[in-house]
């Protein structure tokens, strides 16, 4: 086996959705799982949400040899027009840092890779959208929010967590690439649910009955989310079922 290629996700669900399509998978830690595809080892990592855990994450890979840094997870839209499913094929990656107010850092991807995704997408029949994806350091709640985040950056998506993934390629002077699945829409506004889901986005069963009780006009959005996040997992499964054997037969050194 070459080096491994990492492939980072915040979520469980969007781990497994990245697991059910490699071959002899085993679990190497919390949150870490490695599996093959065709010729490639790959190592799939679960780091929860946000920049902090993103970055506590990364740091644990430091040292490792690998070929390739993939970020692979659901979005948010920051434009109109965007539904559940849709995967972003961005050519850049924008990030909030400390530096003045308004800049921030921007990262490129691997032009090899996001051509070979391109393909991969288009022969699983799966719909695709370019833009810039930005990283934001907070959940964007409301369409304002969205689309006020969309004009100031020039992306048409949001995540959390793919910036800091993108800052460790290049640290490791390792290719990277973004895949990112739209999950909502810029006018599914996101009521606040603290203590709801774990870090990991598993659902508290008991808190969300509990919050549900005291706010059923949040039920629609509960029952909306869960099909949207069914839709999501099912193209990142999809994307990568026909990304990764194209990995086999790219020069990926690292």
């Amino acid at each position: 086996m070459t080096r491994p290629i990492v492939v980072f996700t915040a979520l469980a669900w969007e781990s497994a959705a990245v697991r059910s399509v490699l071959r002899q998978v085993r679990r190497e830690g919390e949150g870490v799982w490695r599996g093959s595809s065709g010729r490639r080892d790959m190592l799939i990592v679960t780091g929860g949400i946000g920049p902090r855990r993103a970055r506590q994450t990364v740091k644990a890979f430091t040292d490792m040899p690998l070929s390739a840094v993939l970020s692979i997870g659901c979005a948010g839209a920051l434009i109109p027009g965007l539904t559940a499913g849709q995967l972003v094929l961005a050519p850049a990656l924008r990030m909030d840092t400390e530096k003045p107010e308004g800049q921030l850092d921007t990262f490129g991807v691997d032009s090899c890779l996001l051509g070979a995704a391109r393909d991969a997408a288009q022969r699983a029949g799966v719909e695709t959208i370019e833009g810039g994806i930005v990283t934001s350091p907070r959940v964007l709640l409301t369409r304002q929010e969205k689309e006020k985040r969309g004009r100031e950056t020039n992306c048409i998506a949001v995540e959390m967590e793919s910036g800091v993934h993108a800052a460790f390629a290049v640290e490791r002077t390792l290719p990277f690439l973004v895949l990112r699945v739209i999950l909502d829409s810029v006018d599914m506004a996101i009521p606040p649910m603290k203590g709801v889901t774990t870090a990991e986005g598993k659902i508290r069963l008991s808190k969300a009955m509990a919050h549900i009780a005291t706010h059923p006009q949040h039920l629609p959005f509960f029952i909306r989310l869960q099909q949207c996040r069914k839709r999501t997992a099912e193209t990142i499964s999809r994307v990568c079922r026909t990304f990764f054997p194209r990995l086999d037969a790219m020069d990926i050194s690292g």
